[in-house]
């Protein structure tokens, strides 16, 4: 009985299929023409597609459009005369340090690479006030802001923790590694406690230091901790990185009681932040088979060639 019924269904099917389309090739515009697609010749477009569509099938969106901010935001486009450089920039100071260590690194980059990016010339300001310096929308897209104050030769834009596009970028990539593999296991068990929303209140960065996190931004949960680790680490000297992160200071001349307790507990964070660092280093080495030193010091090879020479190698 059920086969007599789906027989006889497949034959309603196969006659209802001939009616629609006799119907439709009795209307007289059944002859679809596909809209003709222009390919756009402008010398932005042209570089973006051999450099990033073609390589990485990464969009980059430069052109404004008012979809990527909130109505309440306001924001400004990056200048033409900046996107190639800004892409160049992409290339060589966050694809390609990861790319430089080998197959691992490739295929990390290839498999988690951003689908989309979005270039904007202001950071994106927010109706109290406050501002955005980047971010990350559920894997796919990085928004890169601050664009038009383009300068290779300032090691701040570059790679300043308040909005250094690098610092931006690094960390916003490191949510994108997160969201796809997690965070090292026991990551979040380090330091006693992070504040949530409570970093807005006048953290410092020695506060911040003491909680065992790099920034006060990394106070606010385990993801923006990680974060916040991993892009410190690759964006800064090694020398700078190590003096206020990691290397214990002597305490035997300090001879103020309350001096003495600062510089103890600043030392006691600088003993997290290095338990954490040695977790993450061997988390990308187990993970996905390379090593984060080997990355930092082809990142800041290849920063100090910027800055001296305030371009890209040909």
């Amino acid at each position: 009985m059920k086969n007599t019924f789906k027989h006889i269904s497949k034959a309603l099917l196969i006659v209802w299929a001939i009616m629609l389309f006799v119907q439709c090739s009795d209307d007289k515009n059944d002859l679809y023409v596909p809209p003709t697609i222009v390919e756009s010749t402008h010398p932005n477009d042209v570089y973006i597609k051999s450099h990033m569509f073609e390589k990485y099938g990464t969009a980059v969106r430069w052109r404004w459009d008012d979809r990527f901010i909130k109505p309440t935001q306001r924001a400004v486009p990056v200048a033409d005369s900046l996107v190639i450089p800004v892409t160049k920039l992409v290339e060589y100071l966050w694809i390609g340090p990861y790319k430089s260590v080998g197959k691992a690194g490739e295929d990390f980059m290839d498999k988690l690479f951003p689908a989309e990016l979005q270039y904007m010339g202001s950071y994106i300001f927010k109706k109290d006030g406050s501002r955005l310096l980047g971010y990350a929308e559920a894997g796919a897209r990085i928004t890169l802001l601050n664009l038009n104050a383009y300068d290779l030769t300032n090691r701040d834009w570059l790679t300043g923790p308040g909005g250094g596009i690098l610092a931006t970028v690094h960390h916003e990539f490191t949510h994108i590694v997160h969201q796809n593999h997690a965070i090292p296991v026991g990551f979040n068990k380090i330091s006693e406690r992070y504040l949530g929303n409570g970093w807005l209140n006048d953290v410092s960065l020695n506060d911040a230091i003491k909680l065992g996190m790099v920034r006060n931004y990394g106070t606010m949960n385990e993801h923006e901790d990680f974060c916040e680790i991993v892009s410190h680490f690759l964006v800064m000297t090694k020398e700078d990185f190590e003096a206020r992160y990691i290397t214990q200071k002597d305490l035997s001349e300090i001879t103020d009681v309350n001096k003495l307790k600062e510089e103890q507990d600043l030392n006691k964070g600088r003993a997290l932040i290095a338990q954490k660092l040695e977790m993450v280093i061997n988390y990308y080495q187990n993970s996905f088979g390379f090593n984060l030193v080997e990355v930092r010091d082809e990142m800041q090879k290849r920063l100090d060639y910027v800055i001296t020479n305030n371009k890209f190698p040909e």
